[in-house]
């Protein structure tokens, strides 16, 4: 085989009883795949994986920037003062290393309050920054298989609606803090004039730089 052979390549999205998924897209050096069946130079394909979405393409060879976007409705946990929410922004079967990797959960409405947002595993070097509309994880080196979660507490009044989310009548922001301290993992808190907003309904868009190995 040529040592510039594509390798057919596949990377799920968990998903859960509930969760909705939505726009789909992939590209890789900056070029924008279209829908295909994924084995044509410069398509992939959406089908459904053992444990959710799955995307396919042929990768080439060699160290690229592959960046994967897609909507996802997801699950939270409301409580009478705050929104957790857990974004699984990398799941563990990437076959690989990733040297650099960048996501950022996008927020439609913007509202008054606090967040707190940190990273798990704490052992991945990452660093997250915020703006009114955007949470920005950028990570550096992240191990072969290990999966990587953003966990963002969100005031309440983000939510329009609580349909398709998880409800306790009940304050749930001290419990999270004292399990954060009991971790004794570091985390990240701004106190904003402004924080954006999430209906649960966000634009997860991942973005990774890695060499693939060629099938022979």
């Amino acid at each position: 085989m040529k040592a510039d052979q594509p390798t057919p390549t596949t990377w799920q999205i968990t998903m859960h009883r509930g969760e909705l998924f939505a726009k789909p897209s992939l590209g890789v050096d900056g070029r924008r795949y279209r829908p295909g069946d994924g084995r044509r130079p410069g398509t992939f394909r959406i089908s459904r994986g053992t444990r959710g979405i799955r995307f396919d393409w042929l990768q080439p060879g060699g160290a690229h920037s592959v960046r994967l976007g897609y909507r996802l409705a997801l699950f939270g946990t409301a409580y009478t003062d705050v929104v957790d929410l857990r974004v699984p922004v990398w799941e563990g079967d990437w076959p690989v290393p990733v040297r650099d990797f960048t996501a950022a959960l996008h927020l439609p409405r913007v509202q008054h309050g606090r967040i707190i947002v940190w990273a798990d595993p704490r052992s991945q070097q990452t660093t997250i920054t915020t703006s009114r509309t955007q949470i920005r994880l950028a990570a550096r080196n992240v191990d072969a298989e290990t999966p990587l979660t953003l966990r963002a507490i969100l005031p309440r009044n983000v939510l329009t609606s609580v349909d398709g989310v998880n409800v306790e009548t009940k304050p749930g922001l001290s419990a999270i803090l004292d399990e954060r301290r009991g971790d004794d993992r570091a985390w990240w808190p701004w106190t904003l004039a402004t924080v954006a907003a999430i209906a649960l309904s966000a634009v997860v868009l991942r973005k990774a730089r890695s060499r693939l190995p060629l099938r022979r």
